[in-house]
């Protein structure tokens, strides 16, 4: 992923023009050592930019890096060692920095000084808590926070690294972003709301980030330690109101017409990639998050809602053709409309903001949060917020909240389900 790995040290500041002479960066989860590759290329060129010349005693300070697999850190080693004489360096000095740089431990247990790094880079794993080691899992609950031994993975890896970056430095990250609305992430939010400033950006190339599917493409994330706290936020609103006095919007997922046409399996590509998108199910709306399976959804329709020619998509139209007749005895089709378009046209940007899931028909009402951008399917009603206030109003949704407001005026589907429809959602006082 070398693209990744520049706009993320980019995003950081360790450039090659940049003095990186006093500059300390840390990479939590080397792998086979992209990040530390690069980031040696632009520590040389940095040092010989200002007329340092790059000798063991001004590199051996300046990267530290961890890989808890012997044969990936070995790897890393001999990368680095591989780049550095590219560039000229002695061989001798080469191994001397890998050696330096690259450690076999885990940084979750490993003993490092606050605030010792002014720039951490990497791309951290993604496990679910559970699926850890048993043996690992309780050496990690021995000496992590409670805060952060829960979720996954990513949490603690976040924790350290903000708790190790010096005033003012800056962390980037190529990482899922579920640690944004998660609830088991909820405390973590709260530590670091006030103390650090995020910027966060899609990766543009999400399966180079990951080796399988997760729920969320990628993000890059930039995170800056403030030098002083952030001010007070504002206050927050009245309690109350409807969704619409607060500003939301609420929108069910688009119609399809023939779902095993448009909806394509985990392990199926069976059209061009660009034409993917992921697929949230109703069956997929958890209590408290979003189980996604790894479901796509295929869009027949441009940016402005246009529908695509079939001949620019030669796969799609191979796929479509298999089911052609079913589709052409669609109601719509009956009516005018081509024979391959979704009932109601999807644009994948119109479900990009931040959103709350609630499926339409649910024994207990639930509203759960999505930052992912995945397409809802219609099923599955959508609040949009307004920006920033995502949490602010899941919270006022949570807890039975939803099922609560909801139980007054919606209707029962055999006294048992509740039909969450948009006209009940936007009258509930919350």
């Amino acid at each position: 992923m070398p693209k990744l790995v520049r706009r993320v040290l980019d995003n950081i500041g360790w450039t090659a023009k940049a003095d990186l002479a006093a500059a300390n960066l840390l990479d939590p989860a080397a792998g086979a050592g992209a990040f530390v590759v690069e980031a040696a290329v632009r520590l040389v060129k940095s040092l010989r930019h200002h007329g340092i010349e790059p000798k063991i005693k001004h590199l051996r300070e300046r990267i530290l890096a961890f890989e808890l697999v012997a044969d990936e850190a070995a790897k890393a080693r001999q990368a680095v060692v591989d780049i550095l004489v590219r560039l000229g360096l002695h061989q001798a000095t080469a191994r001397a920095a890998a050696a330096a740089w690259i450690k076999t431990a885990d940084f979750l247990l490993a003993e490092l000084e606050p605030q010792r790094f002014t720039h951490v880079a990497g791309n951290p794993p993604y496990v679910r808590w559970a699926k850890v080691p048993c043996t690992l899992r309780l050496a990690y609950e021995r000496v992590l926070p409670d805060t952060v031994a829960r979720g996954d993975l990513l949490l603690p890896f976040l924790d350290r690294a903000f708790f190790l970056l010096a005033q003012n430095g800056r962390c980037g990250f190529v990482c899922s972003d579920r640690w944004r609305y998660a609830v088991y992430a909820r405390a973590f939010r709260a530590k670091w709301r006030d103390r650090i400033d995020f910027e966060s950006k899609p990766a543009e190339e999400p399966t180079e980030a990951f080796d399988r599917h997760v729920y969320v493409y990628p993000d890059i994330l930039t995170a800056s330690l403030r030098s002083s706290p952030k001010p007070p936020s504002r206050p927050r609103r009245k309690q109350g109101e409807t969704l619409r006095e607060l500003g939301c919007t609420v929108r069910v997922g688009p119609a399809l017409g023939l779902t095993r046409a448009f909806v394509v399996q985990p392990d199926e590509t069976p059209v061009e990639r660009e034409l993917l998108h992921p697929w949230v199910d109703t069956d997929e709306v958890g209590t408290s998050e979003v189980a996604w399976r790894g479901q796509r959804v295929i869009v027949t329709s441009d940016a402005d809602g246009n529908l695509i020619d079939l001949e620019a998509y030669p796969r799609l139209r191979a796929h479509l053709e298999k089911h052609r007749e079913r589709l052409k005895r669609r109601y719509i089709v009956r009516q005018g409309a081509v024979w391959y378009r979704t009932i109601d046209r999807i644009v994948p940007e119109d479900w990009s903001a931040p959103k709350l899931l609630v499926p339409e028909l649910a024994k207990v009402p639930r509203a759960v949060m999505d930052r992912s951008g995945a397409i809802p399917s219609h099923g599955i009603y959508c609040i949009f917020p307004p920006n920033g206030e995502l949490e602010a109003i899941h919270d006022r949704l949570a807890d039975g909240k939803l099922a609560e407001a909801l139980a007054p005026i919606a209707p029962k589907v055999k006294g048992t389900y509740t039909r969450c429809y948009r006209k009940f959602l936007m009258q509930i006082r919350v």
